[in-house]
């Protein structure tokens, strides 16, 4: 439903008061937010209504108002970009074969298609050792995938703007019930019965609510961010690698392209020069500079535990700004896919009973967080102690098919977890034991990886315990801090 209105200014008082429940904000956004306050008085504002309102057009918000939409209910989806924009920062991507089926989705054909591969390989950083990983991926372009999504969106009565920016929530009564915007340019009003963020790594909207919505409001901090480097290379000469290349020792992968061309690709901690550094290095000293550079691209991607609640009075979180990335790879899209089900049903059930309530929308939480949630905040622990491991300890893994198996790197992409059993974990130990009793494996990074297993099994456990209701909440939170050394109050 759409209206006009006279714009109205804040007033004195209320900006005091919006001030006083909210401590923090960024120049980027004051600036922003002057835009749409300063106006004038008497100028007329664009309102729109709706179920739901999404802020973010990427993959994880549209694929929420998609399921939505497909359920009877009327969503709007905001964009700061144009929308012909959208996926050109990563351009080419790639999404398992199994996940198309689990969310619904036809299979990629035509101009979103680059390639299938059944197979890839993981290499030991002494490129002796090369572990199959029979797990396909379908390799795509992700601007057509984002153009496909869209169009899913708006067969089923859905709303996509595009460079809408997000200004400031709008809170009445204690629930989020709208945002305002600016629309090319021009004020806009969007009011919705939930309020969405999807927006990405910063979490445009989650991070303007007061610090009092029961949802945790600071920014992502640079270090719990990936830098995701990208070059594009053509005319490869004879004997570089082909398919699917995985590097974990580096961090990083040599992936198709279009036609011939590959991917370079690297995720590194502490910011762009650093991660182009890393990626010179690893490229020079494994492929020398083969071909010709087509393109260089780089963006985020977000390296932390999710916040400990996704939902408050009208309002849901995912995607990115949920920091919903797989912890193994920096990959966000199907991991968020599964999150955006959950929050997609959790959400209908609650539009549907009038009731869109903290409380209501619930559900959500819990079931995120007792399943994938529990596997990530897992390995959130216990990849550190990976990560830390010298060259010569990641080749004797590869070297006695410890931890970088084939089947273990399959099972962690397709259950975001391995299962070993106990006789499994024994010959694990032994092999590890052998490894330092040789000298190939350091009895201090051995018991690093040791102490990091039991801490990840600890907080496995406890996210599986997430509270059925909030009334849990603020406890389970102090014994999650603890497991995570958080500081607690």
């Amino acid at each position: 439903m759409e209206t006009y209105c006279v714009f109205r200014l804040l007033g004195a008082g209320e900006r005091s008061a919006q001030q006083a429940s909210r401590s923090r904000i960024t120049y980027h956004a004051s600036r922003v937010a002057h835009a749409a306050i300063s106006v004038g008085r008497g100028t007329m504002i664009r309102q729109l209504e709706a179920d739901a309102v999404v802020v973010g057009g990427g993959t994880s918000g549209c694929y929420f108002a998609w399921r939505l939409g497909q359920a009877g209910l009327r969503t709007i989806v905001l964009e700061k970009r144009r929308l012909a924009d959208v996926g050109q920062e990563i351009d080419i991507f790639h999404m398992d074969e199994v996940r198309f089926p689990e969310f619904g989705l036809p299979l990629p054909t035509n101009g979103e298609l680059i390639g299938y591969y059944p197979t890839g390989l993981a290499w030991s950083p002494d490129l002796q050792v090369k572990n199959e990983v029979r797990y396909p991926f379908y390799v795509m372009h992700k601007p057509a995938f984002h153009q496909r999504l869209y169009r899913y969106v708006e067969r089923e009565g859905g709303q996509v703007l595009e460079r809408a920016e997000v200004v400031w929530p709008l809170i009445e009564g204690g629930f989020l019930v709208g945002v305002r915007a600016l629309h090319q340019g021009a004020p806009l009003e969007v009011r919705g019965r939930i309020v969405v963020d999807a927006s990405g790594i910063d979490g445009c909207l989650r991070t303007r609510l007061p610090a009092d919505f029961g949802v945790e409001t600071e920014p992502i901090r640079e270090r719990d961010t990936l830098y995701v480097c990208l070059e594009f290379r053509d005319d490869l000469p004879p004997g570089t690698p082909t398919g699917l290349n995985f590097y974990p020792f580096h961090k990083a992968f040599w992936n198709p392209s279009r036609g011939k061309g590959a991917i370079l690709g690297i995720g590194q901690p502490g910011g762009y020069d650093v991660a182009w550094q890393k990626h010179r290095e690893w490229r020079e000293e494994y492929f020398g500079n083969p071909g010709r550079v087509v393109k260089r691209t780089q963006g985020r991607t977000p390296y932390r535990r999710s916040p400990y609640s996704l939902v408050g009075n009208g309002f849901m979180l995912m995607g990115d700004a949920a920091f919903q990335t797989k912890p193994f790879s920096g990959e966000g899209v199907t991991s968020s896919f599964t999150a955006c089900q959950i929050a997609a049903e959790v959400a209908i059930a609650a539009l549907q009973l009038g009731d869109v309530s903290r409380a209501a929308l619930w559900p959500y939480n819990t079931r995120y967080f007792r399943g994938q949630g529990a596997k990530f905040a897992s390995m959130f622990v216990q990849l550190p102690a990976a990560a830390g491991l010298s060259r010569r300890e990641v080749d004797f893994l590869f070297h006695h098919n410890i931890i970088f198996s084939g089947e273990d790197l399959r099972q962690m992409n397709l259950d975001y977890e391995t299962r070993l059993t106990p006789r499994d974990t024994a010959a694990m130990a032994a092999r590890l034991a052998w490894g330092v009793a040789s000298g190939r494996f350091s009895a201090r990074s051995f018991k690093r990886l040791l102490d990091a297993s039991s801490a990840a099994a600890r907080i496995k456990a406890h996210y599986q315990r997430y509270p059925e209701e909030p009334g849990g909440f603020d406890a389970w939170v102090q014994e999650a801090k603890k497991l995570w050394g958080e500081e607690t109050i």
